[in-house]
This record gives C-alpha cells, structure tokens and sequence, in this order.
C-alpha cells in the first residue's frame, strides 16, 4: 500500500528560481528528493508538490482541505510571504495557523512543520528580517504545544546564503537546489517516524 504525502507550502516548497521569477525543475524540490529517500530505502511512498508561490497563510487557511485529500500525512510550509510584509502582525500569522492545525486535528491528518527560512534584509529591510527568529520560535512553541513535529529551516542556512539560496542577481529568498536536498534530509526521519505509528 502506497503512502500518500503532501507538501502543501510556499515557493520554497515547490521550488522557485528568484532571480528569473520561474518555477525550478519539480524533480529539484525537496518534496521529490523526499519522495526518492523513501524509495531508496524501500517505502511505497508518494510525495505530492502542493507549492504554490507568493501565498501566505490565509492561503493554507482556505485550501487545506483541498491540497491535503487522500493524503496520510502533510507537510506544511508558510510563512515567509507573511513574514515579509510589515502590515501582517504575528498574531494574525499565528490565528491562521493555529486555523490550519484545527482542521488537520478534525480530519486526523498528521502534520510536519516547516520553519521560515532566512531572507536577506534587502528584500523587506532589517527590521523585517529580524522578525524571523521571533516568528521562529512563536511557530516552534505552537507545535510544542500541539506535538506537532517542527523542522527549523531558519538556523540551518542562515550563515551560509551563497550555498542555500539560489539568487545570484536579486536578494537571496529562495532555497537553492542543495538546500531543497537538505530539507528532504532533515524531514526524512521524522516522515519515517510518522509512517512508523500507522502501522
């Protein structure tokens, strides 16, 4: 029996090439990086690329139940379009999605959270960019609460922007084709973990 996953997310799911404005190769995304670990080890399992650029979490809001049909597990991946923009306050961000974790609860979907990766302070500004630790730590401790596994995507490629992000022209925003790998690395033992309890 195959296992039904979906990456429901953001630009920096799906793959997006900054500098070009154009989506990336699918094949590049760490949701089918996700999908090849789990076959190389032998696991009939289907990663489904629901990334979609630009949207925030109002967008998870509403198309959750759409995006997450026939899936066992979801992993979900919003925030940095929100994050960037002065007007939209934490608290908003948080309330849509703690809506997002209400409606996987109803449906018994299990959920993986994704963390908001670092952006350089050219693109929003500084005071923008310094919103993300804090944004960080208030999504990790929502899951802490729900537990709900939670990846950091912020730590892990903040130092190195010229290796993780793809941008070579414009400000550095969108992973680069290493760091879709790595994100595929990172979530592979918790997908497993998660696989392991529906046995």
């Amino acid at each position: 029996m195959s296992y039904q996953i979906v990456a429901f997310g953001d630009s920096n799911t799906r793959y997006y090439l900054g500098d070009t404005g154009t989506l990336g190769p699918l094949e590049e995304a760490w949701p089918a990086k996700l999908e090849a670990m789990l076959r190389a080890k032998g696991v009939d399992a289907a990663v489904k690329n629901e990334g979609h650029p630009g949207v925030q979490a109002d967008y998870a809001m509403e198309h959750f139940p759409d995006a997450t049909a026939g899936a066992d597990l979801c992993v979900l991946g919003f925030g940095t379009n929100d994050a960037k923009k002065l007007e939209v306050p934490l608290g908003e961000f948080l309330s849509e999605i703690s809506d997002v974790l209400d409606q996987a609860a109803e449906a018994g979907m299990p959920l993986i959270m994704l963390g908001i990766p670092w952006f350089s302070e050219l693109l929003a500004g500084p005071q923008l960019q310094n919103r993300l630790p804090i944004w960080n730590e208030s999504l990790s401790s929502l899951c802490d609460q729900l537990n709900i596994p939670f990846v950091d995507l912020y730590t892990p490629f903040k130092d190195d922007p010229e290796q993780w992000f793809n941008e070579r022209t414009t400000p550095k925003r969108h992973l680069s084709a290493a760091a879709q790998t790595r994100v595929a690395e990172l979530l592979l033992p918790l997908v497993l973990q998660e696989m392991e309890k529906r046995k």
